[in-house]
C-alpha cells in the first residue's frame, strides 16, 4: 500500500490464471514479486537520495508514504526506510537532516535519539520540553507530521540508538557520570516531598 504512488507493470509467466483473486493473493510467487518490488523501490529511493536537490523534491511529495511504509511494513524494509527519513532539528535550521547525520552529531555519552512531536514546526520549536535539552546542548528532532508519531511507534531504534520522545515521563538527560550522580542526589533529597504529595 505505501508504494501506491509507483505505477508499473510486472510481467510473470509463473502466475496461475485459472484461480480466484483471493487464492492468487496468497500465492508464494506473488509474495516473491512483492518482495522484489519493495527491494527495487528502496534501491531507487537511495539512488535519488544521493542528489540532495532531487531528493528534497521527492521527500516533499512522498514523505508520508515513506513514513506509512515504516508503520505498515514488515521489518525487512524498516531500516532502509529509516535511512530515507529527513527531519528538522533544533540545530539544523531550515535544512532537513537524516537520522545518520543526527547520530554523527550526537554528544559523547548520549545514548538516545531525542525527538518531539507536534502539530506544526512552530509549535514544536516553542515547546517548553526543549529548554532543558537546549541548555545541555543536546539536539532534538522536530516532528510536525501526524504520521511521524505512528512511524516512531514501529521504529524503536536506529543504528543501535533508541528513540526517546522528550514529552514522555522519565526523560534522562544526564550524559556524564557526574551529571548522573548529581541527579540521583537531587532525587534522594526530594523523595520525602514526593511521598507526601
Amino acid at each position: 500500500e505505501w508504494l501506491g504512488f509507483i505505477k508499473g507493470i510486472v510481467d510473470s509467466e509463473d502466475l496461475p490464471l485459472n484461480i480466484s483473486r483471493e487464492t492468487l493473493q496468497q500465492n508464494k510467487i506473488l509474495k516473491v514479486i512483492r518482495k522484489h518490488i519493495v527491494k527495487k523501490a528502496l534501491e531507487l529511493f537511495a539512488e535519488i537520495a544521493e542528489n540532495k536537490e532531487d531528493y528534497d523534491k521527492f521527500y516533499e511529495a512522498f514523505s508520508k508514504n515513506l513514513k506509512y511504509g515504516i508503520h505498515d511494513n514488515d521489518s525487512q524494509a524498516k531500516d532502509k526506510l529509516a535511512e530515507l527519513l529527513r527531519y528538522h532539528t533544533t540545530t539544523s535550521g531550515s535544512e532537513m537532516s537524516s537520522l545518520k547525520d543526527y547520530i554523527t552529531r550526537m554528544k559523547e555519552g548520549q545514548e538516545e535519539i531525542y525527538f518531539i512531536c507536534g502539530d506544526s514546526k512552530k509549535a514544536v520549536e516553542s515547546s517548553p520540553f526543549l529548554e532543558a535539552l537546549k541548555k545541555k546542548g543536546l539536539e532534538v528532532i522536530l516532528m510536525s507530521d501526524p504520521m511521524d508519531e505512528y512511524a516512531m511507534q514501529q521504529l524503536k531504534e536506529f543504528e543501535g540508538k533508541k528513540f526517546r520522545n522528550i514529552t514522555k515521563e522519565g526523560l534522562e538527560t544526564a550524559t556524564t557520570e557526574e551529571e548522573k550522580k548529581k541527579a540521583e542526589e537531587l532525587k534522594a533529597q526530594t523523595e520525602n516531598l514526593c511521598k507526601v504529595i
